[in-house]
């Protein structure tokens, strides 16, 4: 179906709900007068006694007065009936409801008439058809919502007494039939402009509420999106004052230590510099790391990925890299793993885990750290906790602890207690692969953190997800290229692989790169930056390499958070690492690179 033909049924239904709607309105605005008639007819009844019942037996008129009241008050308790009725009305149906009871309610007066008429004088009969005449005029105001119901009105009254005055005078049959009929005629035509302005009428009050009602809906809209915006604007200062002090910090004791250097300091005083350089650098790295990632997560640069999941063994591998850190602390960890298989994104999950596991060794000085893997079969859904027996978490900051840069007892922005980035992206990445995250805990109870993945896999022995290479495969006299039009990157990574133990060479631009295919032929990995000097990106250098050469693996390293460079990598099918790299990072990508080589 096209995009215009689907816009035409979509308008049409809206047009027939509208004119149900519409309808229904007129069918109960009719019901509300019929409500009225009995007492109407009881005060037509009583004037008619008094111009008949001087002729007319008093029991023929009492049973008379019996029928029109009688059906006036059944038709007005189906009126009740319907405007007292919770579900939704049938409009059609009610109308050809109403257009029998007027129809039997007119009837009975015209019958009546028509056997009054013989009895009463010429003056008196002249009295009666002035008042059946005024009736159906007068019906015309009682039935406007429906020309059908005053037509059934009208004609049920009109046509049996003028009958019977044409049979009582033959010489005015034809005056007194033509007459009728113009009057009929005339009665309906006024009930259809009647039913046409009502009609508009409560369209146009139908339109004003639809637009009272997207008014007050786009308002609270704008009130919702001012409330974000102002909620973004708080927390993107928030962001930003913290990310100042938190850079400011580091590079003002990198500034100390280069002075340091500058000053020829002793050898054991050298190591020591270094080591705390090291550190510094790190605490950079992993700040950078989690601007660019909360940045990334924020604005929709990561498509999650919804593929088969091996749950277990994304626990497993993410409680294997943190295994050592929790015995430097002299903390258990514990694990505790099912078999479940979920469609996700393992990426994601693994990092949600791993921002998990991190978090409860650092606050956790001594005790335990479990971690389990469940299901819950109850909600259909997969349950990873990570639970440790650090101080816990007081009621009024459990909402806060996923806020940007928000610690807990750290008011000194310790670095080594982490930058307090890693709940914000959890809660980022869960919002994203439609998980949820819950947390509990009381102050010196330690702190569960429960993650909750849906759309779980029932085929038990589904095959696992692969989740990465062997990080420890050796990588000696394994053969790489080196891309980078910055010299102090491109020398400095290569002697980090050439420690490693791996042949490398390396180009500053495109066309050193391809001398440098030509030359040595083509590598196990390519590591590329992904803005090169000119117009040309890494990924386009390594699809041209590999048309002209031959398949090999791609590492682009890139400080773009950028959906074009993300889309680029993504079209290589190569890896997309972002800058700053840890040198146990950049090692896990080459492994899980060259793995298959």
């Amino acid at each position: 179906m096209t995009s215009n033909a689907a816009a035409n049924e979509n308008s049409d239904l809206h047009d027939a709900a509208f004119g149900r709607e519409v309808q229904i309105e007129l069918v109960r605005l009719h019901a509300r007068i019929i409500r009225r008639m009995p007492w109407v007819q009881s005060i037509l009844a009583a004037c008619i006694g008094v111009i008949v019942l001087r002729y007319v037996p008093l029991a023929a008129f009492a049973i008379w007065c019996g029928v029109s009241i009688g059906i006036e008050s059944l038709r007005a308790e189906y009126a009740e009936r319907l405007l007292r009725k919770a579900a939704p009305v049938d409009s059609k149906r009610a109308h050809r409801a109403f257009v029998l009871w007027a129809l039997a309610a007119g009837a009975a007066v015209g019958v009546g008439a028509a056997f009054c008429f013989p009895n009463l004088p010429i003056s008196d009969q002249a009295v009666l058809g002035i008042v059946l005449f005024a009736m159906p005029a007068a019906g015309v105001a009682v039935s406007q919502s429906s020309r059908y119901i005053a037509a059934a009105y009208c004609l049920a009254i009109l046509l049996p007494a003028s009958a019977c005055w044409m049979l009582l005078y033959p010489h005015q049959a034809l005056s007194v039939g033509v007459m009728t009929l113009v009057y009929c005629a005339f009665i309906i035509l006024v009930s259809v402009e009647g039913e046409s302005l009502l009609l508009r009428s409560v369209v146009i009050r139908h339109e004003r509420d639809r637009l009272v009602r997207d008014l007050e809906k786009r308002n609270a809209d704008v009130r919702e999106a001012m409330e974000r915006a102002e909620q973004a604007a708080q927390s993107r200062a928030r962001v930003l004052a913290t990310a100042s002090h938190d850079l400011r910090q580091p590079l003002h004791a990198l500034s100390i230590y280069s002075a340091v250097l500058a000053a020829g300091p002793a050898p054991d005083q050298l190591r020591e510099v270094g080591a705390n350089i090291d550190q510094i650098v790190r605490s950079l790295g992993s700040l950078l790391h989690g601007l660019l990632d909360l940045s990334r997560l924020t604005v929709g640069h990561y498509e999650p990925e919804h593929k088969r999941v091996a749950l277990e063994a994304v626990v497993e591998s993410v409680c294997a890299e943190y295994r050592r850190s929790a015995a430097d602390k002299g903390l258990e960890l514990r694990v505790r793993a099912e078999p479940v298989r979920v469609l996700g994104d393992a990426v994601a999950i693994g990092r949600i885990v791993r921002n998990l596991l991190d978090n409860a060794i650092k606050y956790t000085a001594r005790g335990t750290i479990d971690v389990s893997l469940a299901l819950d079969a109850a909600h259909d859904a997969a349950v990873i906790a990570v639970a440790d027996s650090g101080p816990g978490i007081a009621p009024e900051q459990q909402a806060r602890i996923f806020e940007e840069f928000y610690q807990l007892d750290n008011p000194g922005r310790d670095r080594g207690r982490g930058v307090g980035l890693g709940l914000a992206i959890v809660q980022r990445l869960c919002e994203l692969i439609g998980a949820e995250i819950g947390v509990e805990s009381a102050p010196g109870a330690g702190a569960t953190f429960r993650l909750r993945l849906p759309h779980r896999v029932t085929e038990e022995h589904a095959s696992a997800a692969s989740v990465g290479g062997d990080e420890s495969a050796p990588l000696k006299d394994r053969s790489v290229y080196l891309i980078d039009n910055e010299n102090d990157i491109l020398h400095g990574t290569q002697r980090l692989l050439e420690s490693w133990g791996m042949r490398t060479a390396i180009a500053n631009s495109a066309d050193a790169a391809e001398r440098l295919f030509r030359e040595r032929g083509v590598p196990e990995l390519l590591i590329t930056d992904l803005r090169l000097r000119g117009a040309e990106h890494g990924a386009e250098l390594a699809a041209r390499l590999r048309r002209k050469f031959a398949q090999f693996p791609v590492l682009v390293i890139t400080g773009e958070v950028s959906a074009t460079a993300v889309a680029q990598v993504d079209g290589l099918g190569g890896t997309l690492l972002y800058k700053p790299i840890t040198p146990e990072l950049l090692r896990r990508a080459i492994v899980r690179a060259i793995a298959p080589c």
